[in-house]
């Protein structure tokens, strides 16, 4: 049985801060360019590569800016897929380590070539998966399989910038609600897809999952796990926790850059701006340990988003491995969908 075992603990902007005293305009510049030019994303690619051969790959022209998205589409169905994780505290290592998990998860299946051993004409909708910043829609795969198993299509998506879709930069928002409302388009243009759909999003793709069902109303259905307030103060508060090595006047100017452009691009670009103009309730998650995602900015969420909407949280989980709970999340997320339109 092929298998692919991980620790969740590994900082996405790794590569920004691993050369010594690096210029917060120079982090600010990384921060908002195409992740996948980093190196860290190549070795990320490959971690699935060996799964990704069996579903179909579309390729959609978006924009403006002119971008081409990859996306993956799963079928209902069972893939004889098997997922464990499971998350421990650990004591810090070195004093201001605030990395206080140890989270250990394995994802694999049965046989290959992967075939869904129940196949089902009765599709219970669609949900789009959409990873965080830096990754891509490989990683989004344990989600794909549960998903599938439960009788939903699932449609994994490579953001602007990120994996195998193009881009030059990321746009916090702007630019990817339409992408993504692009890509439904080509999607029912080619019967793939009908009717309403939902959207499951891990931090950066939470965000976007958020704004994109605020200005898309075929989007019905929305779980966003570890969201973010607004770009700016997100960011800091990544620096903060996961390049120790930075000083605070590094972390707060590099992040004011950040939010300072997007401010400029797109001046209302946070978060709860984005729930106040939903319709459909939200499933929110948050880890216990969240860094990015604090209890109170998920209260606030929570508090605007509409009547019916409801919050889980993951005990111990830090913001890095809250999505990839499969286990402890898989009974909310799949009862969720099954009691709120999705087809």
């Amino acid at each position: 049985m092929p298998w692919i075992k991980t620790n969740w603990a590994v900082g996405l902007l790794a590569g920004l801060t691993c050369a010594g005293c690096v210029s917060p305009a120079t982090i600010a510049r990384h921060a908002m360019e195409a992740p996948n030019r980093q190196s860290y994303a190549a070795k990320a690619l490959k971690q699935f590569e060996f799964i990704t051969t069996n579903f179909p790959v579309l390729r959609i022209p978006v924009g403006p800016p002119q971008a081409v998205l990859e996306l993956m589409v799963i079928e209902p169905g069972d893939y004889g897929a098997t997922m464990t994780s499971s998350i421990a505290p650990r004591r810090p290592h070195y004093k201001g380590d605030s990395h206080t998990n140890l989270f250990t998860f394995a994802f694999g299946f049965a046989h290959l070539p992967i075939k869904p051993k129940l196949e089902t004409n009765h599709i219970r909708g669609t949900v789009f998966l959409l990873n965080g910043y830096g990754l891509n829609k490989e990683l989004m795969l344990p989600w794909g399989m549960v998903l599938a198993k439960a009788g939903y299509r699932a449609v994994l998506v490579d953001l602007r910038g990120h994996g195998r879709s193009t881009g030059d930069r990321i746009y916090f928002g702007r630019v990817e609600r339409t992408d993504l409302a692009q890509c439904l388009d080509a999607l029912e243009q080619r019967n793939i897809c009908r009717g309403p759909v939902g959207a499951l999003g891990i931090s950066y793709g939470a965000v976007l999952a958020l704004q994109w069902a605020a200005v898309d109303p075929r989007v019905q259905c929305v779980t966003a796990i570890s969201p973010y307030a607004d770009p700016g103060t997100a960011m800091e508060g990544y620096l903060k926790v996961y390049a120790p090595e930075l000083t605070w006047r590094t972390d707060r100017k590099a992040a004011d850059l950040v939010a300072r452009q997007v401010a400029a691009e797109w001046p209302d670009s946070t978060t709860a701006t984005a729930v106040r103009k939903l319709k459909e309730p939200v499933l929110f998650v948050r880890g216990g340990r969240d860094e990015l995602c604090s209890h109170d900015d998920l209260n606030r969420l929570e508090a605007a988003a509409p009547k019916g909407s409801e919050t889980r949280e993951v005990p111990l989980a830090n913001h890095l491995v809250t999505g990839m709970c499969i286990t402890q999340l898989q009974g909310p997320v799949t009862n969720w969908l099954g009691a709120h339109p999705t087809h």
